[in-house]
């Protein structure tokens, strides 16, 4: 029995993989690049991994870089709006604790009938 680990597949490859599954046919353009040669040897043998094509992995490397770029707004949005909240709350917790200390609680704690 071989006891040596599977080879792990190209981060691209599985990029490439997700993509074409999730995404119906879109329109497609023609667009000329140049990559260095090195980049585009990795993302040939990722299309060539994934089954998919040197396009297809470029598109997906691409979705997934202009996703994380807007959850990363999001995530920074989220977070001025909880240093927002939390600055709220505490220039209204002196006021709140006065309002809790003037409450007047009934009965001993039991449950009424």
């Amino acid at each position: 029995m071989d006891a040596r680990p599977a080879p792990r597949r190209h981060a691209l490859a599985e990029a490439a993989a997700e993509y074409g599954a999730a995404n119906p046919i879109r329109a497609r353009s023609k667009l000329s690049i140049s990559l260095p040669s090195d980049l585009l040897a990795q993302v040939r043998q990722a299309a060539a991994e994934s089954g998919t094509s040197v396009s297809g992995v470029i598109a997906a490397a691409l979705d997934r870089a202009i996703a994380a770029a807007d959850q990363d707004g999001l995530n920074a949005a989220v977070a001025v709006q909880n240093d927002e909240n939390l600055a709220w709350a505490d220039a209204f917790l002196p006021l709140t604790s006065k309002l809790w200390s003037k409450v007047e609680w009934q009965g001993s704690g039991k449950a009424r009938r």
